[in-house]
């Protein structure tokens, strides 16, 4: 069986960076709604936790109307639940949102590849190598919340290039319970390396400009990662953190 995964909820004031603050000319919900998701993803936030609205809103000197937006999006992506008269709380871990948001994210980021791979340009084949040293050296390091970010705007640099601009916003929202439990899994499937090595391998394929290479290789790293992530929810492998069975 595999190691069991030992979390421990931080306090209030670790939930978000001192220096994070709201920008008053960009849409305050999807802020909100970006840095909770955050919070969630890097178990900052475990399930069955309340978020307090009125914690929200005073540490960030925001109304209640874009934070409850925000909680609604929360919602659609499973990751909280919404009891009338009661507040909102951190969902468990959903074993069916997490077979739905795989298959998804497959069929949706191999198709954007395909395309990305004929039409990429020199500036976003450049920020994908720049993501992918940076991913390296963090790999290196054992910065886990760096590695994730990083993994994330990896793919999401590739949906940009397909020149689909909503592409990425769709898979995002289908794989929030992929991105917790692939977080939780980081120190113990030790799959640091190997993800940056199947990153490489894609990086090479676009930029041989080959659509089926580049397919190939995508979806031969999104099925290594899932089958691990598998292996480790049938192990119930993360202890103290709820994970919801598919009936």
């Amino acid at each position: 069986m595999a190691a069991r995964l030992k979390r421990t909820l931080p306090e209030d004031a670790e939930l978000f960076q001192e220096d994070i603050r709201i920008e008053r000319s960009r849409p305050i919900g999807e802020q909100l709604y970006v840095l909770l998701r955050r919070a969630i993803v890097t178990c900052r936030l475990n399930p069955g936790d309340a978020i307090a609205e009125t914690t929200i809103t005073a540490r960030f000197g925001v109304s209640r109307t874009p934070l409850r937006e925000a909680f609604r999006r929360l919602a659609a992506d499973g990751l909280v639940d919404i009891r009338p008269q009661s507040g909102t709380f951190v969902s468990p871990i959903d074993r069916r949102g997490w077979e739905e948001g795989r298959v998804i994210r497959a069929a949706l980021e191999v198709t954007g590849i395909r395309l990305a791979a004929a039409i990429i340009t020199p500036p976003a084949l450049d920020e994908l190598g720049y993501l992918l040293e940076r991913q390296r050296r963090a790999a290196h390091r054992g910065w886990n919340e760096e590695f994730h970010e990083l993994d994330d705007r990896f793919h999401a640099a590739i949906s940009a290039a397909s020149g689909l601009p909503r592409l990425w916003r769709v898979i995002d929202g289908a794989k929030a319970q992929l991105d917790r439990a692939r977080y939780l899994a980081l120190p113990v499937l030790r799959r640091a390396s190997a993800t940056v090595d199947e990153h490489q391998a894609i990086f090479d394929a676009l930029a041989a400009r080959d659509p089926d290479r580049s397919a190939a290789q995508l979806d031969r790293h999104l099925r290594r990662s899932d089958e691990a992530m598998s292996r480790l929810l049938e192990a119930d492998a993360f202890g103290a953190i709820p994970v919801r069975a598919t009936p």
